[in-house]
C-alpha cells in the first residue's frame, strides 16, 4: 500500500507575536505504482541507500528553505538550540502501540539532535508539541486555534513561531488511518514539527507520495538523518537563508 502526502492547503496567519502554518496529508493511495515524480516504486527500500552530497544539499534546501510548492524562497524555522527539552503530550486517541511508535520516533530524533531532546509529558500545560488523534470536529472544538480544514487527510501539523524560534506545534492524526500506515504518518508529521516541509525525493519520509514498501516507517533514511542533523546544528539559526548556511549544509553533505 502507498501513502500519499501532499500539501492541500497552506495558510499563514499573522498573530501578535507569532505565525502559524499547516501541512496537510491526503488520503493514502492504493494500487498505484508511481510516485509524484512519475518514477516507478520498487519493493526495495530506499531507507539505507546512501544519497550523494548534491542530493543532500538540494533536499535540505527544498525541505527547510522552500515553500510547499517548492518555488518561493523561505528562511529557516526551528526550535532554539538552547531549548534542551521539547515536551510531547499525546491527547486523544492514543494507544499502547502508538505510544511505543512515538517513543521510537523521538529516540531516533534524539540520536540525531544533540540540542533538543524530545520527551513525553502527561501535563498538557507544559507541552511544546501536542498530538491529537480524534475526529476532526472533536479536535476543532478543543483546539480552536489549530483548525483541521480537511477531515479527509491523514494528518495535519501546525507550527507556531516567534521571530526567534518555533514555540509550539499541534499534530492532528486521523483516527481512520490504516494501522500499517500509522507509523509513517506519525514520523512524517513529527518531522514537520521540527520545521521541515516536503520534498520530491523518494529517499525522504517527507515525500508527497510514499510507499511502505519503499520506505521503512520504523527508522529514518540516511538522507533524512542528514537533514535533521543539519537543521539541529546550532550554526543554523531561525531566519537564515541558503547563503547564510551554505557552508554548513556542504559540511554535512560531504559526510
Amino acid at each position: 500500500m502507498k501513502i500519499a502526502f501532499a500539501v492541500t492547503a497552506v495558510s499563514l496567519v499573522f498573530l501578535t507575536i507569532a505565525c502559524q502554518t499547516s501541512e496537510e496529508n491526503i488520503t493514502p493511495a492504493t494500487n498505484t505504482t508511481t510516485n509524484s515524480t512519475n518514477n516507478t516504486t520498487t519493493t526495495s527500500t530506499t531507507t539505507t541507500v546512501k544519497p550523494s552530497s548534491q542530493e543532500i544539499y538540494d533536499t535540505f534546501v527544498r525541505l527547510a528553505l522552500k515553500n510547499s510548492a517548492g518555488t518561493a524562497a523561505m528562511t529557516i524555522r526551528k526550535w532554539l538550540p538552547t531549548k534542551t527539552q521539547i515536551k510531547v503530550y499525546w491527547d486523544g486517541g492514543r494507544t499502547t502501540t502508538l505510544l511505543s511508535a512515538l517513543d521510537k520516533v523521538m529516540a531516533d530524533m534524539n540520536t540525531l539532535n544533540k540540542y533538543n531532546k524530545m520527551v513525553r509529558t502527561e501535563v498538557v500545560a507544559e507541552a511544546d508539541i501536542i498530538i491529537n488523534r480524534v475526529e476532526a470536529a472533536t479536535h476543532n472544538s478543543k483546539y480552536t486555534s489549530f483548525q483541521v480544514s480537511n477531515s479527509s487527510v491523514q494528518g495535519t501539523t501546525f507550527t507556531q513561531w516567534s521571530s526567534d524560534a518555533i514555540t509550539k506545534a499541534v499534530v492532528w492524526l486521523s483516527p481512520t488511518t490504516p494501522s500499517n500506515l500509522q507509523n509513517g504518518v506519525l514520523r512524517h508529521e513529527l518531522t514537520h514539527a521540527l520545521g521541515i516541509g516536503h520534498t520530491e525525493n523518494t529517499k525522504s519520509i517527507m515525500i508527497p507520495v510514499m510507499s511502505s514498501n519503499n520506505y521503512d516507517f520504523n527508522t529514518f533514511s540516511i538522507l533524512d538523518q542528514r537533514i535533521i542533523q543539519i537543521l539541529s546544528d546550532n550554526r543554523v539559526k531561525q531566519g537564515n537563508t541558503e547563503a547564510n548556511i551554505s557552508a554548513v549544509i556542504k559540511e554535512y553533505a560531504a559526510k
